[in-house]
Parts: structure tokens; sequence; C-alpha cells
């Protein structure tokens, strides 16, 4: 089987890693260009069209493409994971819409088009509140957080050009998400839940939650209906605010997703895998972690420390130049005694510039 991956970067890298033992060829290609809308012009789609039609499946590893191009390479190859869940995902409009129809609990929200549904936003959603860009924001870009009557114009001045969208803002306790792999038989495989600190509206750390409990099983139930919704095909996740052990949707991801890398080394079918196996018709497997204590912490600009690392500690670098505010790799601990997962996680933070999310594991 051929598979082409629009996205040349980490995620479409791991993701051919994972598929060593899979009955496939891989190429990867650059994200064909859009415009601040998404779309691709006539010229770019009729090109993508013909030099993908000899793949049987084609797949994408980030959100920032084209719905119209993939929806004509649909025509004459299969596309995985489904384009509406992409299209619906590159909305924040369309994805809280999505939420609510499910009978997905998620916070307030109203479309902003204008200096006074802005202002209306204001007293329907109190203060605070957060305006957000409808497309294509990501880690903590292309949004606003209005704390008093004298953001509104600011905020307007930065994001105004853009369509919008307002939110409550709920005061969370942490952040989780629920990733899950669904294959083209129907068949669900779950990751624990997680949970995720981030800084400066980047992740940061990923703590593996290996408990089973109403939180993770309201967790897999809302991503079950999504999948099913979707009649969805590849790896998938969803991120929830928690408040008071309830669970508020924040976003969904049509795709493998950063909180999932801990699973390389964490469990028995890392989250690529379960991709690549659903997409190219293999069932998915039944997820198992490996060890009693899991954290992922991501490495934003900076590499992988020069350091000899624990037994139970695997790096990852993404082999990316270096910069600030960039993803350069990931490192796992993953021990079943919790004294030398601790003395792990400590001695890593002493060799690179973060400071630990969380002072207690």
């Amino acid at each position: 089987m051929k598979i082409a991956i629009l996205g040349n970067g980490q995620l479409a890298q791991m993701m051919i890693e994972s598929a060593r033992d899979l009955n496939v060829s891989i190429d990867t290609y650059p994200l064909p260009e859009i415009d601040r809308y998404g779309k691709s012009t006539p010229e770019e789609i009729n090109r993508w069209q013909e030099k993908l039609q000899s793949y049987d499946v084609v797949t994408y590893e980030i959100e920032n493409i084209s719905v119209d191009l993939l929806q004509a390479i649909s025509q004459k190859t299969r596309v995985f994971p489904a384009i509406e869940a992409l299209s619906v995902a590159q909305d924040r409009l369309l994805e809280k819409d999505n939420f609510k129809q499910l009978d997905i609990h998620t916070n307030d929200y109203m479309a902003v088009d204008s200096f006074a549904e802005l202002q209306k936003a204001a007293k329907l959603l109190s203060l605070p509140f957060i305006i957000k860009t409808r497309r294509f924001g990501y880690d903590g870009k292309g949004q606003y957080v209005i704390k008093t009557p004298e953001c509104l114009e600011k905020a307007w001045e930065v994001l105004g050009d853009h369509p919008l969208i307002a939110e409550s803002f709920v005061p969370f306790d942490y952040e989780v998400s629920q990733i899950a792999s669904r294959d083209q038989f129907g068949h669900i495989a779950f990751y624990p839940l997680v949970r995720n600190e981030h800084r400066d509206g980047i992740l940061r750390e990923t703590h593996v939650l290996m408990e089973k409990n109403e939180l993770s099983i309201d967790a897999q139930e809302a991503v079950k209906r999504l999948l099913e919704h979707f009649n969805y095909v590849g790896t998938f996740a969803v991120e929830f605010f928690v408040k008071n052990n309830q669970l508020f949707a924040n976003e969904m991801a049509p795709r493998v997703h950063n909180s999932g890398h801990w699973s390389i080394n964490g469990a028995n079918v890392s989250q690529f895998e379960s991709h690549m196996r659903a997409i190219s018709g293999e069932n998915v497997v039944v997820i198992k972690t490996l060890a009693q204590h899991i954290l992922m912490i991501n490495l934003i600009a900076e590499d992988v420390p020069d350091i000899q690392l624990p037994v139970n500690s695997h790096a990852k670098s993404y082999g990316k130049s270096l910069r600030a505010g960039r993803k350069m790799g990931h490192i796992n601990i993953v021990d079943n005694e919790l004294e030398t997962f601790i003395n792990s996680v400590n001695m890593i933070y002493q060799n690179i510039k973060a400071k630990p999310c969380l002072e207690e594991f």
C-alpha cells in the first residue's frame, strides 16, 4: 500500500518510524500553500490532485491545509482522517457548535463579527472572557483575554480584521486530553487520559493519568461520539478543561497530537502506529501502558541535553534548527518505581533550561 503524508515535520517523521513493521510505503510532501482563508488556487488543486492520484491513501499531519484541496484529492484517492472533521476543527465556531450538537459540555460562546458584537459579548459572557480568531490560531496565537472594558478596543485593534469567536472564561483546575484511534471497521482504541501543563500557550509537560475514573469515562464517551459522528479513521484528540471534576471541551485535533508523544515509549502501540494501522486498513490494538509512571517533557527552543540519560528516559530530537518558541524535541520518562522516576525527572530538569510545571508527581 502506498501512503502520502501532506506535511513533512516531526509528526510525519514519527508516523513513518512507527510504520516500519506495516506493509506500506510512505512519501511525505511539504504542505501545499494556502491563503489566509485556508484556500488553494485551482491550479494548485489540479497539480496536487495529479501528483497524489497514484497513492492508495493520503493523510496529513497538521490542520493548516486546504479542505478544498483534500476534497479534490478524495475524488481519486482515499483521504483519512475525515475531511469533515478537519473542516470543523479549522473553525472554532463550527467546533463549538459541533460539541453542542453532540451534547458534549463546553463553555459559553458567541460569534463576533463587529465591534458592537464584541461589546455585546462583554455583557453576555461577563468579564473576563477570551476573544479568538475562528481559524488558524495555535500555541496561544490569535487570541486575547478581555479582563477590563478598556481591553475591548485594543483586542479589536489586534484581531478585528478576522472572523472571531468570544468564549466565556473557564477558571479551570487543570487541562486534560483524550486521544483515541478508530479503524475502518469502527473499532476504537483509547489511550489513557493525560494531564497537560502549558507555559505561554505551549505544551510543556504531559502526565499520564493511570486511574480509570468518572473523568476518564466521560472523556472517552465524548470522543467516541465525535469519532462516530465523523465516521473518523485515524488518531484523534480532544483537549478538555477540568473544573470541579467536570469536563469542558476546549478543542479537537483530527491528527496525532503533541500530548500523545509519551506513547512512543510508554504504550504497547504508539499513537502514530495506531494512526498508520487505521488508515492502512489494519485493526487498531487495545492500548496498554508499559509502566506506572509516565511523563513527557517538551523541549521548547532547546535541543536534547548533551548528557547520558537515565535508562528510564528516552529522548527524541526533531532535527530542527534552533529558534525561539520552536518545538525541538521531547523526553519521555517511563518507570514503575516512583523514586527512580522522580530522580530522573529532577536530573533532566537540572540539565535543561525549563523549570518543572508541577512540583509533585
